[in-house]
């Protein structure tokens, strides 16, 4: 069998009714929706981003409303703690594309019009190279993770499924032309130097990119949910990250070692994941004490990692 790509706009939007099933094997280049796009090419960029890929075998699923429920509790906490016109430092970690950040940003700001808000995650652009006719995607690290060359869109960062053999042989061919190419760390000089053009693929979500743009309070930033910012914190959120699924037991606990360090006491830690099943939210609401964790409220079972960072703390 043999399952060929969308590789163009107008092939795009001429299959849109079966976009989704057909999203891994639509050109990432159409991730790029320019800075005013229309509501059909902001439907276009989500569509796409529900099944991107990383490299590291990572989705970055995501979708509107997703978090409503956790935005709520969060909100009540923080009006307990805070008062209207505070300055509250807010981090959004591992905040794929940044929606959910933006919708959770606007009810923060109806009630915290000082807040300062931080959307980070380690991917916010992706990168194509291209020659006649020919493109590779990038990661910000050189790595490939799509080939497109029509009628071909290729996933290289991921293997393709083993019913599609002649999408699998292309797959080899194109990751050996690939390191044939040997762009090493300066890969984009390098790209440039053997004639490929490159370009940036923005991967933040057109309504939150236009909020950044419009209010200095929201911005996006790269971070890792590893990296500390000692007691810089009043608020932070790890969705979907902190788990089982991608971290070991002692990871986990240097992960909520670094949020601790991150928050100024009495801080709130907002941690935990949607089931794929029913999207339901399973979160855990901690409070930063001066030595250890202290639970403020759970939503569904709470988060997975309750137990293990619960009393542990710097």
């Amino acid at each position: 069998m043999v399952r060929f790509g969308i590789c163009t706009e107008e092939q795009y939007f001429r299959l849109a009714q079966d976009r989704r099933s057909s999203s891994p094997h639509v050109a990432y280049s159409l991730l790029d929706v320019g800075e005013q796009p229309t509501e059909e090419r902001i439907r276009a960029f989500e569509d796409i981003s529900i099944l991107l890929r990383t490299s590291n075998g990572t989705f970055r699923t995501t979708f509107p409303l997703r978090f409503q429920d956790v935005d709520e509790a969060a909100i009540r906490w923080m009006k307990r703690a805070y008062p209207a016109d505070a300055e509250i430092q807010i981090q959004d970690r591992a905040a794929s594309h940044g929606l959910t950040s933006l919708e959770w940003a606007e009810r923060v700001f109806k009630s915290f019009p000082n807040a300062r808000f931080e959307a980070s995650d380690i991917l916010l652009e992706l990168f194509e190279i291209r020659r006649d006719g020919t493109a590779y995607i990038l990661e910000p690290n050189g790595r490939a993770i799509q080939f497109i060359q029509s009628p071909w869109v290729i996933s290289l960062g991921n293997a393709e499924p083993k019913r599609y053999p002649v999408n699998r042989m292309v797959a080899r061919w194109a990751k050996r032309r690939f390191e044939r190419l040997a762009l090493g760390e300066a890969w984009m000089k390098a790209a440039e130097k053997q004639g490929w053009r490159v370009r940036k693929i923005p991967y933040i979500h057109p309504r939150a990119r236009a909020l950044a743009r419009t209010n200095p309070n929201f911005q996006f930033r790269l971070r890792s949910v590893f990296e500390t910012t000692p007691e810089a914190c009043d608020v932070i959120r790890t969705m979907n990250i902190f788990n089982r699924s991608y971290f070991s037991d002692e990871q986990l606990s240097a992960g909520a070692s670094a949020i601790f360090r991150s928050l100024r006491p009495g801080g709130m830690w907002i941690v935990g994941r949607t089931l794929e099943e029913d999207f339901s939210n399973h979160v855990s609401l901690l409070r930063r004490g001066e030595r250890a964790w202290e639970a403020l409220e759970r939503i569904g079972k709470g988060a997975e990692i309750e137990g293990l960072v619960l009393g542990a703390g710097s």
